[in-house]
């Protein structure tokens, strides 16, 4: 579809990689939901100016992907995706109108998030035994997983200078190349060094990244699926639950941290996160700890 992309999607593809920095994983799923929408309008008002079209042609391809079956979360992206374009083909002066904001976006049902409890969380890490290279990669990615809150396209991403052994904290470029800090607990830097020291023994990391791709390739650090797929490896032996994944840990993380107290606010800053509604979701999963707390400081509760 890329040769057959039309200017105005490509300008915008630009402008989301060049200027506004998302990442290859934004990029690619705005690529997939936008050439599907301008397929779409190919087929069915191919006689028509795309710029031209009006909003009853997204309606018209939201009632089409409904019928598909998919869900209301996924069709409230791919209308956020065509939003987006329309917003930026106003600003642009590419069109009068931002036809875009006469359809209403699908209501949906947030899923509360899959985590491990703290039994499990200390299963998995307590699974990869040895000190072979892949043995102590994979147990630093689990560490670093639940120690730190990171996404998978932030942990492939750390370089070495990033790191500060000396004060346990990494600097992470996290969504729009947005600057944070994490800490590393005690158990995580026990495995950081041990494997620190294994990969300055190889002398072959050039680019300087803690996770360097596993074989030669033109990439400069381990690819994502590969990452997906030591964790889900080890998410297999401790848990049934087929929902879990690299994000999990994410989620066990946050959801171990407010169980033990931590401020909302603190745990929105480590996850990174630009808003505290999504921090929030977490507080869904403890009802009767919110109950005590409201018990113990309430003046009324009593």
């Amino acid at each position: 579809m890329k040769n057959n992309r039309p200017s105005v999607i490509s300008g915008f593809l630009d402008y989301i990689r060049n200027v506004r920095l998302y990442s290859s994983h934004t990029i690619r799923s705005y690529c997939h939901d936008l050439d599907d929408y301008y397929a779409y309008c190919i087929n069915n008002f191919g006689g028509e100016d795309f710029i031209k079209l009006d909003h009853t042609a997204i309606q018209s391809y939201m009632q089409h992907l409904s019928k598909k079956g998919l869900s209301t979360r996924t069709l409230a992206r791919r209308l956020a995706s065509i939003k987006s374009l329309y917003k930026y083909m106003l600003v642009s002066n590419l069109v009068d109108v931002n036809i875009a904001r006469f359809v209403k976006t699908p209501k949906t049902n947030r899923e509360l998030p899959h985590y491990l409890s703290l039994k499990e969380a200390k299963e998995i890490l307590d699974l990869p035994i040895g000190d072979s290279e892949t043995i102590l990669r994979e147990r630093l990615i689990l560490e670093l997983f639940y120690a730190t809150g990171v996404r998978i396209s932030e942990l492939i991403q750390i370089q070495l200078n990033d790191i500060r052994l000396e004060e346990n904290i990494i600097h992470i470029l996290g969504k729009g190349s947005k600057e944070r800090i994490v800490m590393i607990g005690g158990e995580a830097k026990i495995t950081l060094l041990k494997y620190l020291e294994m990969l300055s023994k190889k002398n072959d990391n050039e680019n300087g990244y803690l996770f360097p791709p596993i074989r030669k390739n033109k990439n400069n650090t381990i690819a994502p699926k590969t990452v997906f797929n030591i964790v889900k490896k080890y998410l297999k032996i401790v848990s049934d639950d087929e929902k879990l994944s690299p994000h999990s840990l994410r989620h066990t993380f946050a959801t171990h941290m407010l169980n033990n107290g931590a401020d909302l606010m603190a745990i929105k800053d480590m996850l990174g996160h630009n808003s505290l509604s999504s921090t929030q979701i977490y507080t869904h999963l403890q009802p009767e700890k919110l109950k005590k707390i409201y018990q113990q400081a309430h003046p009324h509760a009593k």
